[in-house]
């Protein structure tokens, strides 16, 4: 099974799957080989002939120059982040041995103070560093360490945990080397980028590759569009820059897809202009204010494209729209096909939510709809909101939520309604055995975890729930640790483990 993994610090033990990473107990070596060249013909292997294609030596010549410039130019902005327990002057040690355990001493006990060790990237000369929430996210102190060995504290830190991204301002009057942002919508599979970070505390350490993917989702992780690179990123590299030939960054390094915990030639980052548009939002308002819609939405299968003759992996098709929320009062309904959002097509719920939450909620927008029964596309115009940060969204059809015949778990993203006779022989489950899930909060630690609307809740951490007073109860006691959900998921009982809060 293939596990995405943080590439978090190998100063962390092992943790569980959804946490994090496992060490590797040796490092394979990272090498750069030139398949692009290789692929498009502009260097030929020696055993198919005796020399390389006309010019060939000369675009290899061209490549190397070309890493080489941009490392020299990116290194200096690059930073080593250092969370430790206590003092923060205190030195690191660790051994590299290619052979046997890595980081034997630093593992071992001599160090046990640090937390974590992970990469950053200066984004303004008055000492801004942009980095990945998980690389700070434990208690104690921090302190970022420069390419010249130059060391700063921190005065400010800001941090957003969906997206996976917090803000860093350091103790300095000085200023400092900074990188730009490049536009992220302008990448295209097959570019070049570079990633940089401290990978096992190898700090300044450069891997070589290209954009693999675009708009990848990450199940586990909150939100979707991550860039796919095969460009080494291992535990370290966390909150390092993926740049382009020019220099700038189009990406934040954010965690892997391996079987080993290491890297095997998938790596994911976060695009430059979700991070620059959280960034922004952090340092204005400290905290992520976020537009929503209020309607959820899925993807179309292929045969409903068909049937409405639009081409796979279009539009996005709504569910009921929730009370009082800017669906409802624009006027979208269930089932209608949301094709476009102020002109920009849409090819998955994932990116469509991108759309939203970025978009201006001072301004309307206007949504290009599909609606079944009519022949023509309509336009609808609808005014965005903030997200509450405790809101669960209500289906407009729901009587029981009027009736007061519901729970809204805000901690976990959950509305809950009691499981009727007609439900339960729709869902597979027994009359009064649980609850309803009605809605999940995108975003929220039950969405994380997997869970979705229509699913039987039978038991919390053991105890069952066939009522909501049962369900409050057990919730309760569980606080805001992990939590063991039982539950019925396409007629299938299933468990479902919700990470604790952090």
């Amino acid at each position: 099974m293939v596990k995405l993994l943080r590439g978090l610090s190998p100063a962390q033990p092992p943790t569980p799957f959804n946490e994090g990473l496992t060490l590797m107990k040796h490092i394979l070596p990272i090498s750069f080989v030139l398949t692009g060249v290789l692929l498009s013909g502009l260097f030929v292997p020696s055993f198919a002939a005796e020399k390389p294609a006309p010019g060939g030596a000369a675009v290899v010549q061209a490549m190397s120059e070309a890493f080489h410039a941009t490392s020299k130019a990116v290194i200096p902005s690059v930073v080593k982040i250092v969370v430790r327990r206590g003092a923060a002057d205190k030195p690191l040690k660790g051994k590299l041995d290619l052979f046997g355990d890595f980081f034997s001493d630093f593992a071992g006990g001599k160090d046990r103070d640090v937390r974590s060790v992970g990469s950053g990237v200066l984004v303004s000369p008055s000492g801004v560093v942009l980095t990945n929430h998980h690389v700070i996210e434990d208690e104690g102190t921090i302190t970022v360490e420069l390419y010249d060995g130059r060391r700063f504290g921190v005065t400010s830190v800001k941090k957003d945990s969906l997206s996976d991204l917090a803000v860093l301002t350091l103790d300095t009057d000085q200023p400092l080397p900074c990188l730009e942002f490049a536009d992220s919508d302008t990448l295209e599979i097959g570019d070049w980028v570079l990633a940089i970070g401290t990978p096992f505390m190898l700090e300044s350490s450069v891997s070589a590759g290209i954009i693999s993917a675009k708009n990848r989702f990450l199940h586990d992780k909150d939100g979707g569009n991550y860039l796919q690179t095969d460009a080494a990123i291992n535990p370290g590299n966390s909150g390092g820059p993926l740049v382009d030939l020019n220099g700038r960054i189009v990406g934040i390094n954010t965690a892997i897809a391996s079987v080993s915990g290491g890297y095997q030639g998938i790596g994911f980052a976060i695009p430059s202009n979700t991070a620059r548009w959280i960034m922004k939002q952090l340092i204005e308002n400290g905290k992520v204010r976020r537009a929503f819609l209020g309607a959820p939405g899925s993807t179309l299968s292929y045969e409903e494209a068909q049937s409405l003759g639009l081409p796979p992996r279009v539009g996005v098709k709504t569910d009921t729209p929730y009370k009082n929320s800017p669906a409802a009062k624009a006027g979208i309904r269930t089932g209608d096909i949301i094709l476009e959002f102020d002109g920009k097509s849409i090819d998955s719920p994932e990116t469509f939510r991108t759309m939203i939450e970025c978009a201006d909620v001072d301004e309307p927008h206007s949504l290009t709809v599909l609606r079944k029964g009519e022949t023509k596309r309509l336009t609808l115009s609808v005014k965005l909101e903030i997200k509450p940060d405790d809101y669960v969204g209500v289906p407009q059809t729901e009587n029981m939520v009027d009736r007061g015949k519901h729970h809204a778990d805000a901690a976990l993203g959950l509305m809950l309604i009691p499981l009727t006779d007609s439900a339960a022989a729709r869902l597979g489950a027994a009359p009064g055995s649980g609850l309803v899930v009605l809605s999940v909060t995108p975003g929220g630690r039950a969405y994380r975890a997997g869970l979705r609307d229509g699913t039987v809740l039978l038991k919390l951490n053991g105890v069952p729930t066939p009522t909501l007073d049962a369900y409050r109860q057990a919730a309760a006691e569980a606080g805001k640790g992990e939590i063991r959900l039982e539950v019925i998921v396409k007629k299938e009982l299933k468990t479902v483990t919700v990470p604790a809060e952090k």
